[in-house]
């Protein structure tokens, strides 16, 4: 192995790309979409599957509503809308870090 700092630096990238994409499915709508359609997906064989999705998204767009009622409609829109902008940035910058790490991982491996 001639480069083990590329070597680590990829392993870095790949972690932290890693970690960046599971903060922003937390966050991003789309992510919290595909959360309930895999839970709707692992328990195909309960009958309350489609009632259990509806709470989940309910209990994670409920503090939405909570802002609106508190702060009115359009603060709670633009501090929503901003927070799922910076979720989604933050899940393509992941995406970008871990293949630049798979590509310093492979430099380090064929060079």
């Amino acid at each position: 192995m001639q480069h083990p700092y590329l070597l680590a630096a990829s392993a870095v990238l790949l972690v932290l790309g890693f970690l960046m994409m599971r903060w922003a499915g937390r966050y991003d709508v789309t992510g919290l979409a595909a959360d309930a359609a895999w839970r709707v997906a692992k328990n195909r064989g309960r009958i309350d599957v489609k009632a259990e999705a509806a709470d989940m998204l309910n209990d994670q767009f409920g503090h939405i509503r909570d802002d609106a009622e508190r702060i009115g409609y359009a603060r709670a829109a633009a501090k929503h809308g901003v927070g799922f902008f910076l979720a989604k940035f933050v899940g393509i910058a992941g995406i970008v870090m871990m293949l630049v790490g798979l590509g310093l991982g492979a430099a380090a491996l064929y060079f």
